[in-house]
């Protein structure tokens, strides 16, 4: 004999209930960080709670305006390039907030890598000493890791150069 139970339907309040802790949670995951559409949605269901609640929450926040990607996307741009990285670093953390390809695009756009920053990066690796060829490409590497472009790295550089050319 099988033994198959069948549940009775959710009440109303029990599934008003239901989603209202899921709000409940999703207010207090973005009270800690801002969190892009996605990352809350998984998070709401890694703490257990329902498909259908999570897809509430986050629906609720958004039409509200209070969750939006778009503008934690600007806002990460501004907070990564203020930290010295170029925009492939800039894309790689927006992808990986879970910000979509095409918002992340979007907040990239008229990005320009910081001249200033890289040329200071230089400096504090090489400390004016370009005579040795490997401290340079050391400084190089650690400029790719941030994120610049070869063309953005050797503009930096053709500028640290003429810097340290005006200063003898």
């Amino acid at each position: 004999m099988c033994n198959t139970q069948e549940r009775a339907p959710e009440t109303r309040g029990a599934l008003e209930a239901r989603y209202q802790r899921a709000l409940e949670a999703a207010g207090r995951q973005l009270s800690y960080r801002a969190l892009s559409e996605d990352a809350l949605h998984k998070k709401l269901l890694e703490k257990g709670h329902a498909e259908d609640a999570a897809a509430y929450a986050v629906a609720w926040l958004h039409e509200r305006r209070l969750l939006n990607d778009e503008d934690l996307a600007r806002s990460m741009v501004r907070s990564y390039a203020r930290k010295g990285y170029g925009a492939l670093r800039i894309r790689q953390e927006l992808l990986r907030h879970g910000i979509h390809r095409a918002q992340a695009e979007a907040a990239l756009e008229g990005f320009d890598a910081g001249l200033d920053q890289m040329t200071a990066l230089l400096d504090k690796r090489l400390r004016g000493d370009l005579s040795d060829r490997r401290e340079i490409e050391k400084a190089v590497a650690a400029l790719r890791r941030r994120g610049f472009r070869w063309d953005e790295i050797r503009r930096a550089l053709d500028a640290y150069c003429a810097d340290d050319r005006e200063q003898d």
